[in-house]
């Protein structure tokens, strides 16, 4: 369903608002979160000798939580984390100046710290259509809108890989007012299986 673009068109929508820094980490697995949590260690130390440091995977984890916490307005994204477990220790303490993004597609969220899960709600059709018009620059007024272009619109908002969840609709709507398509092109882009947005998780790192 797009997770890891939408987590990352986000992140480069807000990124002026971390002023700390935006970080995303690979959670496929344990290793994968090691080489990233590196990666990122050696970009916020001055210290060469601190860069070369070896350090096993429990040393790494607390060593960037320790960066972090000396920070404020941060992003932390773990993307693909299909096994919580593999983050659990890395979630910083509620009073920490930290935001968190977690793509996954586990749905036990007990894993997580109670009060830790944001649900987003998807908008009715109506809603997600005002709000796509909006966003996309064409104003809410669905009045004004060519009833195929309307229609259009409406497959959009109700896409599997949007599903009426307001930060999928407006990553969609950026990408159509960026790009000046017609609504009915970037509904046969959805269509076919072309992502009209991508966003490299790299380039935020």
């Amino acid at each position: 369903a797009g997770k890891t673009t939408t987590a990352a068109h986000y992140a480069q929508e807000q990124r002026q608002a971390y002023t700390g820094g935006v970080f995303i980490i690979n959670s496929r697995q344990s290793a994968s979160v090691y080489h990233s949590l590196l990666k990122h260690i050696a970009r916020l130390v001055i210290s060469r000798d601190a860069r070369n440091v070896v350090r096993s995977l429990q040393e790494t984890k607390d060593d960037f939580l320790d960066l972090i916490a000396e920070r404020r307005n941060v992003l932390l994204i773990y993307d693909s984390a299909d096994d919580l477990e593999v983050i659990q220790d890395l979630l910083p303490s509620p009073n920490a100046r930290v935001h968190v993004i977690v793509t996954t597609r586990c749905t036990d969220h007990r894993l997580m710290e109670e009060g830790s899960v944001i649900r987003l709600p998807s908008l009715d059709v109506d809603a997600a259509v005002r709000a796509f018009l909006s966003w996309s620059g064409k104003g809410n007024d669905t009045s004004r809108i060519d009833a195929s272009e309307l229609q259009a619109v409406r497959r959009i908002v109700n896409d599997v890989t949007v599903k009426a969840l307001p930060l999928a609709i407006r990553r969609i709507a950026t990408y159509t007012k960026e790009t000046s398509l017609k609504y009915i092109q970037v509904s046969e882009r959805l269509t076919s299986g072309k992502k009209p947005l991508r966003y490299s998780p790299q380039s935020l790192a």
